[in-house]
């Protein structure tokens, strides 16, 4: 008998060290850049590499730290695996409110976000006026088993009274109930442009709300930290990251000098990111926060304190949703639930495809909590700590956010803080830029929202169902802004916009595609104007290819095309567009598909102004398209 022997896998084959990498990488290159073809530079500059190994982990504390212990990247605890399901509900009617919490919790959600409306001339929206109401709101919920957090703003303090009474009536133990309020007065600085309350009093009477609400919810979290404000208004993840630990930093050190203890500050704290759809930065992100946050606290507590717990809270993105192609949103969200919990979230609210432009639906509620769901008793994402521990590439991006997000915080911390940055505009001048850059690379394509910007769907119409005051975000609620606040949005409204005004145009224009000679460059090039002009929602006219450029000028006007795009090549275009230009000019808009640069001006000379090509601006190019066919 043959011995039977144990072999470990892959032993038979050599490791290979980063130089025989880099060695054949370069061969591979034949002379191209290295780092312009294989190095990407993140928005906020942390340079990605196309590989990472074992070696890009040496001298990374993280890397060896375990669940429950410093520096928290693997969580702060270690059972960190499950995560409240969270669904949003929107509060004008408290038994309406009540009836669909009832329903989602049935249905598989164990968190509720109920989002009332702040008001900045009222201790409480209307909708909530008395004891009877939050009775009727929390009807069949049970306190102690689903969490319930109240999107209120500052009129927290109106609501906690009325737990007051309502727990007394009720017969309730306040510190077994699971509640959170994200009472807020910096982000309503943030999204106002004011503080809610006289700058000069504003965390004296934070300071009084949190010992009355301690006194009342001994265990709920009473601050938000609602980073998910600038996520919407454009931030880069770093930016986010950064500015909610210096909005954090901001109450630790307001309210200690107003007679709190930071021990108390911090366990009643609540973080509300907003996850994109960048999927490893986004995981990186939220274990890069658990770094830095016990970072802070090591500031505020006795050097023998472990970090206490906080609850990090994720929510989908507004800004990267359509309202063209909506059921993309649904991949989107998919994408960024993953993110968010293979980051260390505690909790998740997946938003409805279609809450960007209209009340959503029964349906896409039901899409939207089933996303989370899945990923839970299927894909069994809650059976193990810190899936992405251990990955080269997600251990390396943590380690860059961190820094990244570290240096930017102490940059603020040594300016004054976060309130003062602000007041001084030099928060929103670093969002500002940054959403200006994200805005150009949405127009340029360089960014891309499918079936929006790229790969739309022509024939699609949404105006009738569209409801104005979703699609656009709402305006700042404060009458008086002290300063600039900043501006949440979403990338895709520009283009959005735009095609509304196609699909009221009383006619949808056409375009014919005139499509002649080379035919690899002929199919290319009208493929380019195709999807180009259908992001207008134009009408697109195809065509197999002329015989001769008469004939394709014929059919054009024929079809009674608004807009006429010769497709062919650059060797080609010096003959065919003198032989094309007098029989279009004046019956048709005609363009070129491409930028032959060295005869854009004779074909200026001839009466051919308009070129489409990979370089243009997409969103001002079509505004200029539908200027003119209004005319």
């Amino acid at each position: 008998m043959s011995e039977n022997k144990r072999e470990k896998l892959f032993e038979e084959f050599p490791p290979v060290t980063v130089s025989q990498w880099e060695a054949q990488i370069i061969k591979d290159l034949k002379g191209a850049d290295y780092e312009k073809k294989l190095i990407w530079n993140s928005p906020d500059g942390i340079r990605i590499k196309p590989y990472y190994t074992a070696a890009d982990l040496s001298g990374l504390s993280s890397v060896n730290s375990s669940e429950g212990n410093a520096p928290y990247v693997r969580g702060f605890r270690d059972d960190n695996r499950e995560w409240n399901i969270c669904e949003e509900i929107f509060v004008s009617d408290p038994r309406e409110a009540n009836e669909k919490a009832v329903y989602a919790i049935s249905r598989g959600a164990n968190s509720i976000n109920f989002v009332i409306q702040d008001k900045v001339h009222a201790s409480l929206s209307n909708t909530i006026a008395g004891k009877n109401d939050l009775a009727a709101l929390l009807k069949n919920i049970d306190l102690t088993k689903n969490k319930v957090n109240f999107i209120s703003g500052c009129n927290s303090a109106a609501l906690v009274s009325l737990f007051e009474e309502y727990i007394a009536d009720e017969k309730l133990n306040a510190a077994d109930l699971k509640l959170s309020f994200d009472f807020d007065v910096i982000g309503h600085l943030t999204l106002n442009g004011n503080f809610f309350y006289p700058r000069d009093s504003v965390f004296s009477q934070t300071a009084s709300y949190f010992k009355y609400a301690s006194s009342v919810l001994p265990k709920t979290q009473l601050i938000g930290i609602n980073g998910y404000f600038f996520s919407n208004a454009g931030a880069t993840v770093v930016q986010e990251l950064a500015y909610s630990l210096a909005v954090a930093d901001n109450y630790l050190s307001y309210l200690t000098e107003n007679g709190l203890k930071a021990e108390d500050i911090l366990k009643r704290m609540r973080f509300n990111f907003g996850i994109s759809s960048d999927y490893f930065m986004e995981i990186a992100k939220l274990r890069a926060f658990r770094w830095l946050w016990s970072k802070i606290t090591e500031q505020y507590l006795p050097s023998d304190a472990a970090a206490p717990f906080v609850c990090i809270h994720s929510v989908t993105s507004d800004w990267n949703k359509t309202a063209y192609d909506p059921y993309v949103n649904v991949l989107r969200c998919t994408t960024e639930a993953m993110s968010a919990i293979l980051g260390g979230a505690s909790s998740v609210t997946v938003r409805p495809f279609d809450v960007t432009f209209r009340s959503p639906s029964d349906f896409s509620r039901r899409i939207a909590r089933n996303i989370q769901i899945i990923l839970k008793e299927e894909a069994h994402l809650n059976k193990v700590n810190d899936i992405a521990g251990g990955s080269y590439y997600i251990e390396s991006l943590t380690a860059s956010v961190a820094e990244e997000a570290w240096k930017l915080f102490t940059s603020v911390v040594e300016e004054g803080g976060y309130t003062e940055c602000f007041i001084k505009g030099s928060v929103q001048k670093a969002i500002g830029d940054t959403a200006n850059k994200r805005d150009v690379a949405v127009a340029s394509r360089q960014k891309v929202f499918i079936g929006t910007n790229q790969y739309p769907n022509p024939v699609e119409t949404i105006h009738e169902n569209v409801v104005p005051c979703y699609l656009v975000p709402a305006p700042p609620s404060a009458d008086i802004q002290e300063v600039k606040p900043l501006k949440m949005y979403r990338g895709s409204l520009p283009f959005e916009e735009l095609r509304l005004q196609t699909e009221m145009m009383p006619v949808r224009p056409k375009v014919f595609l005139l499509t002649y000679g080379n035919p690899a460059m002929r199919k290319a090039r009208a493929g380019f104007a195709s999807g180009f002009f259908g992001c207008a929602g134009y009408e697109i006219i195809d065509n197999i290819g002329f015989d001769t450029p008469k004939d394709g000028a014929v059919a054009a006007l024929e079809a009674r095309a608004d807009i006429t795009v010769i497709c062919s090549s650059d060797d080609e275009y010096p003959a065919l567009v003198p032989e094309l230009m007098p029989l279009l000019i004046g019956k048709t808009i005609p363009v070129l598909a491409g930028y032959p640069k060295d005869h854009i001006e004779p074909f200026r000379a001839m009466g051919l102004q308009h070129y489409i090509h990979v370089k243009s601006n997409l969103l001002e190019t079509l505004r200029q398209f539908n200027g003119l066919l209004k005319k």
